[in-house]
């Protein structure tokens, strides 16, 4: 009777796993394959953005955005991402009176605009990989699709844990066999090797989309607010950029800043963005500014931060391996092609299920004998 049940909910693992990757699969693998190519999109970025011609010297960047003005008399400056090393250029968003942004590279040294970035095909891959191009209702999508890639990865993790487990089968695939039976094992040690990362990065990805459940879930069970607000600033008049800077950098020492951000007249402080050692998050602290005096209204570190705020301000830098330099992005860019392969042998399990030859004992290598994936 055990024997029957165990069975039963084997059986039940095989079911559940089989169907949602064979109806969530293809979508996956859409939000998998464009996840893996923005990854890359701020080096995608500078290898587009012309450098500065000169790093002996830096311009001030009221001159640039000067300049900039007169490039484009009928915008309005929203952001200036700042260099981070020499060389590297000033990248300013304007907006149109139509809301239209561009973004416009301007040379650190002396000031002179070199050209404009245009949208193209890498903005258009992170609105399909976050949005599926569908706005709010694609957000959701994304999320729901990321808990099918949870469930997946939790289900074939079980299936494995309630068969005969052989541990060699974390390292091995059998090269004798069958083709069909080959193609299984790669399956299995695929999704082995890749559960805890495909776990992660669904569960952060769901996350994403779904940003005021996980705050109402963080808040019931800290007991502490996980959101971070700027504070209500009503000023209509601005500063020197240069001043922002001067006065936001003494105000956080101890950081680099990365951004600069205006906000609209009588909407909000000066948020000048910071990088500190440590950090997961490229721009994670912020020192705000009153936008009339250039006064610091507040400063905000993620270290300071309630651990619900901490965890949340994690979640992207963790999705997108914002973490670590390049080598960290070239693992996440490989790890993330493996729900590719996973749907690829799956299908081919699923629809061909390889089958034990006589003689041949059951063993978790020859597990397909009954066919894992096998039609119903």
């Amino acid at each position: 009777m055990a024997n029957y049940f165990a069975s039963s909910k084997r059986q039940l693992l095989k079911t559940i796993h089989a169907w949602i990757g064979i109806v969530g699969g293809a979508f996956l693998c859409v939000v998998a394959l464009t996840g893996s190519v923005i990854v890359f999109r701020t080096e995608i970025d500078s290898a587009t953005i012309p450098k500065s011609a000169s790093v002996s010297s830096s311009v001030g960047l009221d001159a640039a955005a000067l300049e900039v003005s007169n490039f484009r008399p009928e915008s309005r400056i929203r952001r200036v991402r700042l260099p981070g090393k020499p060389g590297d250029p000033y990248i300013f968003q304007v907006e149109s009176s139509g809301k239209r942004t561009e973004r416009i590279v301007s040379d650190a040294s002396t000031g002179r605009v070199l050209g404009t970035l245009p949208s193209g095909w890498v903005d258009w891959m992170v609105d399909l990989h976050r949005n599926l191009l569908a706005g709010k209702t694609g957000r959701a999508t994304v999320g729901a699709f990321g808990v099918v890639l949870f469930v997946l990865s939790a289900t074939g993790l079980l299936l494995w844990l309630s068969g005969a487990r052989n541990w060699r089968a974390w390292i091995s695939i059998p090269r004798r066999g069958s083709t069909l039976r080959f193609n299984f094992e790669l399956h299995r040690v695929s999704g082995l090797w890749a559960y805890c990362f495909l776990a992660v990065i669904s569960f952060t990805g769901v996350g994403l989309a779904y940003p005021d459940t996980f705050r109402q879930a963080i808040q019931s069970l800290t007991r502490t607010s996980p959101i971070v607000r700027a504070p209500r600033i009503d000023a209509d008049s601005l500063r020197s950029l240069d001043e922002y800077l001067r006065i936001g950098r003494s105000a956080m020492p101890d950081g680099v800043a990365t951004e600069l951000r205006l906000p609209a007249p009588g909407k909000g402080p000066v948020d000048l963005r910071f990088y500190r050692e440590g950090d997961l998050q490229p721009a994670g602290n912020h020192v705000y500014l009153n936008p009339a005096t250039a006064a610091v209204v507040a400063i905000d570190r993620v270290a300071d931060r309630p651990i619900g705020a901490r965890f949340l301000a994690a979640l992207s830098p963790i999705h997108y391996g914002e973490f670590g330099g390049v080598a960290i992005k070239v693992v996440w860019g490989l790890l993330g092609l493996t729900p590719l392969l996973l749907f690829a042998t799956g299908l081919i399990a699923w629809w061909r299920p390889a089958k034990r030859k006589p003689g041949e004992p059951a063993s978790e290598h020859t597990g397909i004998e009954e066919g894992l994936l096998a039609r119903w």
